[in-house]
C-alpha cells in the first residue's frame, strides 16, 4: 500500500506541475492535428457542406482555390534563384521519383496481392484494388511543400518533385495499375478498362488541375516577388503566410472526408478490411521514411577505394535539407487524382458506384496517417537539421564579413594614399602618349615605376625633341 500511495502522490505532483501555459503551448505546437480532427468531425456530421457538388461547390471552391493559394504562397516565399537551382538537381529527381513510383507501388502491390490470395472472406477485393491504386498515384500537391518548409527542408526541391510527379502521373500511373492487375484472375472486373476513351478524361482533368492550381499561381507569386521584393517580404512576414498554407491544406482534407462520408464508402467495407488498410498504411509509411533516410544518409558512411564504386554510392549522398524533402515526397500519396482515376479506368458498366467508392477507401484512410505522421516528424527534422543550418549561416556570415573587410581595406587604402590612384592614371596616360610618339619611329625610354614618373617624363620629352 505504501508503494501505491507513493505512485499516486508522484502522479498527483506531476499533474500539479503542469501549468496552463504548458497545456496552451502543447495545443499551439500541435494545432494542425487538432484542427484536422475538428475538420473530420464536421465532415462526418455535415458531409453535404464540404463534399464535391455540395452546398459550397467544393469541387471548385476547395479543390482548385486552396491548392492554388498554397502554390501562390510558395511563389511569394521561395527565391527564384533557389527554384532554378532546384530544377538542376537531377539526382534528387531520379531518386525521389524512383522511390515514389516504383518502390512504393511495388510494396503496396505485394501486400494487396497477399491479402486477396489469402482467400479470407472478410477482405474486400475492391478495397485491395484501391491499395494498388494508392501505391501508383503521385505524391501530394499541397501538403509536401507545407511540411518540408515547416521542417526547414529544401522546399524548392519538394515543389519541383511535386510538379514532376504529377506531370508524369497520367501516363505512368495507369500503366503501373494495368501491370499489377494482371497478376491474378481474382481481380476480375476490377482490371482497368478504358474502351470508352477514359484516359482522355484523366488527361484533361489532371492537366487542367495542374495548370490552374500549380503553374499559374506559382508564376504569379514569383512575378510579384521579383517586382516588389521589399513589400512582399514585409507582407509575408507580417501575415505569417506559411501558417495560411497549412490552413488551406486542412480545408482540402475536410472536403475529401466530406465526400467520403457522403458516398458511404466506409459503410460498404468490412471492419477487418479497414483495420488491415490502416495497419498497412502505418507500416509502409515508416518503411518509406526509413529507406529514404538509409539510402540518402547511410551512403555517407560507405566509401570505396575504387573511384567508380564510390561514384555510384556518392550518387545517393544528399544534404540533410534534401533528405528531408525526399522523406516527405516518397511516402505521400495524393487523393486529388483518385476520383478522375477511377472515372477514367472504370468507365465500363461492370463496376457499380459501391465498388467505385470502395476503391477510394485506402486513399482516404492513408491521408489521415500521412498527415498525422508528417506533422509529428516536423520537430524531429528541425532538431536534426540544426547543425547544417548553423554551418550554412556561419559560411554566409564569413563571406559577408570577408566582403565587408575587403571594402573597408580598399577605402582605408584610398584615404591613406589619395594621390596613388591619380599618379597611376597619369603614368598610364603618359605611357600611351609616348608609345604613340614611338609609332612615328622615335626611340624612347620610359620608366614604369610611379616613383620615377616625373623624371621619365622630362627625359622622354627632351629625347623626343
Amino acid at each position: 500500500m505504501d508503494e501505491d500511495d507513493k505512485i499516486k502522490k508522484s502522479r498527483m505532483s506531476f499533474l500539479r506541475r503542469i501549468t496552463w501555459r504548458e497545456v496552451l503551448q502543447f495545443i499551439i505546437n500541435y494545432w494542425f492535428l487538432g484542427s484536422l480532427g475538428i475538420a473530420i468531425l464536421i465532415a462526418y456530421l455535415v458531409p453535404n457542406l464540404g463534399r464535391s457538388g455540395g452546398w459550397i461547390a467544393a469541387q471548385y471552391s476547395i479543390i482548385y482555390v486552396c491548392p492554388a493559394m498554397i502554390f501562390f504562397i510558395s511563389g511569394l516565399t521561395i527565391d527564384t534563384t533557389t527554384l532554378a537551382q532546384a530544377i538542376a538537381l537531377y539526382r534528387i529527381h531520379i531518386v525521389a521519383q524512383t522511390l515514389s513510383y516504383l518502390f512504393a507501388s511495388a510494396l503496396f502491390f505485394v501486400f494487396a496481392y497477399a491479402a486477396i490470395e489469402s482467400n479470407n472472406s472478410h477482405i474486400n477485393t475492391p478495397v485491395m484494388a484501391g491499395v494498388i491504386m494508392l501505391g501508383c498515384t503521385p505524391t501530394t500537391i499541397g501538403s509536401n511543400v507545407v511540411f518540408t518548409r515547416s521542417a526547414h527542408g529544401n522546399a524548392a526541391a519538394t515543389l519541383i518533385e511535386v510538379t514532376i510527379a504529377n506531370l508524369i502521373s497520367p501516363f505512368l500511373t495507369p500503366a503501373l495499375i494495368g501491370m499489377y492487375m494482371t497478376s491474378s484472375p481474382k481481380w476480375g472486373v476490377l482490371r482497368p478498362g478504358t474502351s470508352g476513351g477514359g484516359y482522355s478524361v484523366l488527361y484533361r482533368s489532371v492537366f487542367k488541375q495542374l495548370g490552374l492550381t500549380v503553374f499559374v499561381p506559382l508564376f504569379a507569386g514569383q512575378v510579384l516577388r521579383n517586382l516588389f521584393p521589399s513589400m512582399v517580404k514585409r507582407v509575408t512576414i507580417k501575415l505569417k503566410v506559411n501558417k495560411w498554407a497549412s490552413i488551406f491544406l486542412i480545408f482540402i482534407m475536410w472536403s475529401a472526408f466530406s465526400t467520403s462520408f457522403y458516398t458511404g464508402a466506409f459503410k460498404s467495407s468490412t471492419a477487418q478490411t479497414k483495420a488491415l488498410v490502416l495497419l498497412l498504411g502505418i507500416g509502409l509509411y515508416w518503411i518509406f521514411v526509413g529507406v529514404s533516410l538509409a539510402l540518402t544518409r547511410g551512403s555517407h558512411k560507405i566509401h570505396f577505394k575504387n573511384k567508380y564504386l564510390d561514384a555510384i554510392v556518392g550518387f545517393f549522398r544528399f544534404s540533410k535539407r534534401d533528405t528531408i524533402a525526399i522523406c516527405y515526397v516518397v511516402p505521400a500519396k495524393t487523393p486529388a487524382l483518385g476520383v478522375p482515376l477511377v472515372t477514367a479506368l472504370y468507365s465500363h458498366a461492370a463496376i457499380g458506384e459501391k465498388e467505385k467508392s470502395m476503391l477510394l477507401i485506402p486513399m482516404i484512410l492513408y491521408q489521415i496517417e500521412q498527415l498525422t505522421f508528417s506533422n509529428l516528424t516536423i520537430p524531429l527534422f528541425r532538431r536534426w537539421v540544426e547543425d547544417e543550418e548553423e554551418a550554412m549561416k556561419a559560411d554566409e556570415t564569413s563571406k559577408s564579413l570577408g566582403t565587408t573587410q575587403q571594402s573597408q581595406q580598399q577605402q582605408q587604402h584610398q584615404s591613406e594614399h589619395p594621390r596613388s590612384t591619380t599618379e597611376s592614371d597619369d603614368n598610364n596616360s603618359f605611357t600611351s602618349a609616348v608609345m604613340s610618339i614611338s609609332g612615328d619611329g622615335i626611340i624612347t625610354e620610359t620608366c614604369k615605376t610611379s616613383h620615377n614618373a616625373n623624371k621619365s617624363e622630362s627625359y622622354d620629352v627632351e629625347k623626343a625633341r
